[in-house]
């Protein structure tokens, strides 16, 4: 027996066949063999799963039938019928009869020599592609070994004794590999691998020049490593470094509590993609995922002994290669049907998911891994769609899931079968009032107790080991003997998650700083009044352009902001749940691709967005939350870049932000932001013109309305109202509709006009000017180019060296 070792793309199951030998020479003769791959006739139809004959490199083309459509024994027993009639009606025609079948005989001789020679040409052409695959394949080979520093002829010699046929001998056995099987070989190995195990310890580096040695000992396959160094990220992260071994070794839920920016996506991202590929290649192995049987096709039989006769019948092998179209169009789709949901990943937002989903993507380039995002705001049947292609992971929020799985979704039926879950900023997740969806998908989730153990859970969340104070009614409650309520610790609050999810014996990390906010984040707040906000809002973003997130507490305040901002041409971009979602995520991308635009959103935007180079975040209003005021923070100084965050705070806010800074655990006060006053002047007459435009603008669409109500409710009553249709004659001016609304458009003119020849005129001067005095002139120059950042570290500064003269004076008083 001689085992074929050539190294192309892996079959799903070996299959033996013997062949009786020949008058043949001896050195080009059939031999008994035991192959690899499918067995294909000359036409290159498969006989998957089916037993067939080895061909030599000079073979007959004659030996191998061509395909023919399987006939069942009852059309054998009516064609022998209709063949005995036939014979018995040529016995009575005589001589003429006889003519005419030879000749009908000789024309069938020439459609089978035509349709062979066909065949035969095909069968070349794939001979030749395989030929050029495998002369490509061992150059690689060649150069990864001179890298190694092996000689090349002892290489050549080793492949010669694994090998004893020709390189080409089974050439025409193997058919090119359907996408599916691609998609397999490239998740159990890397592409330029050849059926060699890859270690672990690598040192891959992209065309970027990135090394990616860096992830060696942390599990992570080579085709993640590959996608992660095109990407750019050339080492994990603290909380990646801490989790990767235990999540992809020893298989381990995972808690983690980690800063905003810190990794946690790639964190539960790698271990699920690396889990996946490991449950495919299994699958695989173990035979699960077989080539599909076609209607009415018997298993074949697998020999109970070598020396038996296994040559199929050539109508039985026929039967595989006449499959119609439509039948393959149906398997194709019962194929997708079968492929099983692995991972679900739920996040409280829609950006978030989208977020997540791409990411995913990015890193699953070479593993042949789907992914695919499902969330509300966008048509359902368009997601129906998309689930209609049964992807592996599926990124969703509970609301559109729930509603789905409600709905009998084929693919989504099978999350209860789910081998990886992620639950995203799980804190906000939990929250009592919010997502009830949640709670009613863990309890499909965890109905099997075999299945909830065997399950892989992430739980992931910057704000996670946070704790908050009893509210001050329950507080009073407790200055009895026996306190009704408790403080719950942070042990108390992770155990009641792991018990409310459904977690067993999870890995816990946690590697917040007391602080709970990223090292490199600069605080600070400003105190003013609440009608001089907007006053301080408008010389922030004209005295420090970048890219700048503004974050309110309700819809309303954003709306308005939007709109002010706007007339005063600094092109906001609101965000809000009320929005449409296309209108979401187009504001999203238009804030990305602009280095200094303004965002102006809710808490939609607060938690895992990760938008690159935001320089400045404010918080217009004092946030309900820590929670809010940790994640509203952390959209600036990710990856450790700077970045500044500045709390505007009115007198009626001090009592929030006591209570704030209390959960945070801080110490002292957030350092004073730096306003220089002698450019208020400037920025109000602005800012209050703007205000009275938008005032004029609201009046002039009022009277608009009313004066349509009215000509609405005239014609309905068939009443004629003077002067109201005739704009041009005398008794326009009686009609006080139109005289209000002419004083109305004057006034919007005029005040767009002063706003107009305002903001033609800059605030900050580069150089000395008249209009703002000041005795430092190359001060005012360079505070104009200076940042946020560097600004309020000059400020805190300054803070310090006065505290240290005041002590000092205390001192030598």
């Amino acid at each position: 027996m001689v085992q074929n070792k050539q190294k192309t793309a892996k079959p799903p199951k070996a299959i033996k066949a013997k062949v009786k030998e020949t008058a043949a020479p001896k050195e080009e003769n059939w031999q008994k063999v035991k192959i690899k791959g499918h067995v294909i006739s000359d036409d290159f139809g498969g006989y998957e799963g089916l037993i067939g004959l080895e061909v030599l490199k000079d073979y007959d083309a004659t030996l191998v039938k061509s395909s023919q459509k399987r006939v069942s024994s009852r059309d054998r027993a009516k064609d022998i019928k209709k063949k005995a009639k036939k014979r018995k009606q040529s016995k009575g025609k005589g001589d003429d009869s006889s003519e005419s079948s030879s000749e009908s005989e000789s024309e069938d001789e020439e459609e089978i020599t035509a349709k062979s020679s066909k065949k035969a040409r095909l069968a070349e052409r794939h001979a030749k592609k395989m030929q050029k695959v495998k002369e490509k394949r061992e150059k690689r080979k060649e150069l990864r070994k001179q890298k190694k520093g092996e000689p090349k002829e002892d290489a050549k010699d080793d492949d010669e004794s694994n090998d004893e046929y020709a390189p080409d001998r089974f050439a025409l056995l193997r058919p090119p590999p359907s996408d599916e099987e691609e998609d397999e070989n490239e998740a159990a190995q890397p592409e330029d691998s050849d059926d060699e195990i890859v270690p672990e310890l690598v040192s891959i580096s992209n065309g970027n020049g990135v090394d990616v040695s860096a992830w060696n000992g942390l599990g992570v396959p080579a085709p993640i490593l590959r996608a992660l160094g095109e990407q750019g990220f050339s080492a994990p992260t603290q909380i990646q470094a801490l989790t990767l071994p235990a999540a992809i070794h020893g298989k381990k839920d995972i808690l983690g509590a980690a800063e905003t920016g810190s990794g946690k996506t790639l964190a539960f991202g790698i271990p699920m993609l690396a889990g996946i590929m490991e449950l495919k290649q299994r699958n695989v192995k173990s035979g699960i995922r077989k080539a599909p049987k076609t209607k009415g096709e018997k298993p074949a039989a697998e020999p109970a002994d070598d020396e038996h006769e296994l040559t199929p019948p050539p109508e039985e092998l026929d039967h595989v290669s006449g499959a119609s179209d439509e039948e393959s169009d149906v398997e194709e789709h019962n194929q997708r049907m079968q492929r099983p949901l692995y991972g679900l990943v739920l996040t409280p937002t829609r950006e978030l998911a989208v977020q997540v989903k791409n990411h995913l993507v990015a890193a699953a380039k070479y593993t042949g891994i789907k992914v695919a995002a499902i969330f509300g705001g966008l048509a359902v049947a368009k997601q129906e769609r998309v689930l209609r292609q049964c992807p592996e992971i599926v990124v969703a929020t509970p609301g559109r899931l729930w509603e789905l799985y409600c709905q009998g979704n084929q693919h989504l039926s099978k999350i209860e079968d789910a081998s990886f879950l992620v639950i995203d900023e799980t804190d906000r997740m939990v929250e009592k009032g919010h997502f009830e969806e949640l709670r009613s998908l863990l309890k499909v989730l965890n109905s099997d107790e075999q299945k909830k153990q065997q399950r892989q859970n992430f739980v992931y969340s910057a704000t996670l080991t946070l704790v908050h104070d009893l509210p001050d009614h329950m507080q009073k409650r407790n200055v009895g003997k026996r306190p009704k309520f408790v403080k719950q610790t942070v042990d108390q609050k992770i155990e009641s998650l792991i018990e409310e999810l459904g977690i067993s014996q999870p890995k816990i990390v946690d590697i917040t700083s007391s602080q709970q906010t990223a090292q490199t984040l600069t605080e600070s707040r400003l105190l003013c009044p609440l009608d001089q906000k907007d006053y301080h809002l408008y010389y922030f973003i004209q005295r420090h352009p970048g890219r700048t997130i503004v974050f309110c507490n309700s819809i309303d305040c954003v709306k308005r902001l939007a709109t002010l901002f706007g007339l005063l041409d600094c092109n906001p971009l609101p965000l809000h749940a009320n929005m449409i979602q296309k209108q979401r995520l187009k504001n999203l991308e238009r804030f990305r691709d602009s280095p200094t635009g303004l965002l102006i959103a809710t808490d939609v935007a607060a938690r895992g967005l990760d938008i690159p180079n935001v320089e400045h975040v404010i918080h217009y209003q004092v946030p309900r939350t820590s929670e809010n005021y940790v994640h509203r923070s952390g959209r600036t100084a990710r990856a450790n870049k700077h970045g500044i965050t500045v709390m505007f705070m009115e007198p009626g806010e001090v009592k929030s932000y006591v209570k704030l800074y209390k959960t945070l655990e801080r110490t002292e006060d957030l350092p004073l932001f730096p306003i220089s006053e002698r450019f208020l002047g400037a920025v109000k007459e602005r800012v209050n013109l703007a205000r009275d435009l938008d005032k004029e603008e609201l009046k002039l669409k009022r009277v608009q309305s009313e004066r349509g109500w009215m000509k609405k409710h005239a014609e309905e009553m068939d009443m004629i109202i003077d002067g109201y249709n005739d704009e041009s004659g005398s008794d326009q001016d009686e009609d006080p509709f139109v005289i209000e609304r002419r004083r109305n458009r004057l006034r919007v003119e005029t005040v767009r006009g002063q706003l107009q020849a305002l903001l033609a005129q800059p605030i900050f001067p580069r150089g000395f000017s008249f209009k703002y005095p000041s005795s430092d002139a190359a001060q005012l120059t360079t505070s104009h180019t200076q940042s946020a950042v560097e600004t309020m570290k000059a400020a805190i500064e300054d803070q310090k060296q006065a505290k240290k003269d005041r002590n000092k004076r205390k001192r030598n008083a």
